[in-house]
């Protein structure tokens, strides 16, 4: 089989090799996450719908158009853009990216708080 030098070499490898492993680290936890409370999320969504709105009457006004041309621009019905500016609506991802793209804007831009 293995002469005694290997044998004691082998061994040595591998006692080696356990030490290593037992001095490996390991990685932090990532911080725990909780639920939110369905009262802080309506409050969230609420606050994020006025934010949208706001932005989005801001941007129309400012490149003087009406609810009835923006939504054409867009692909959107009329009353879809009155029911988002007035926090009644929380549009699809679609129809934030129509809308960016009929603003000259980033669909980031119409989100960021």
């Amino acid at each position: 089989m293995f002469s005694t030098s290997h044998q004691v070499a082998l061994i040595s490898t591998i006692n080696g090799m356990t030490k290593t492993a037992s001095r490996t680290t390991a990685k932090p936890s990532p911080k725990s996450v909780s639920k939110p409370s369905e009262t802080v999320l309506k409050r969230d969504v609420q606050n994020m719908r006025a934010e949208l709105a706001d932005r989005l009457l801001t941007l129309r006004a400012k490149h003087d158009l009406s609810q009835a041309r923006l939504a054409e621009l867009a692909g959107v019905d009329r009353k879809t853009i009155n029911r988002i500016e007035n926090g009644h609506f929380s549009p699809a991802l679609d129809t934030l990216v129509r809308l960016s793209s009929a603003l000259a804007v980033t669909p980031a831009s119409l989100l960021k708080v």
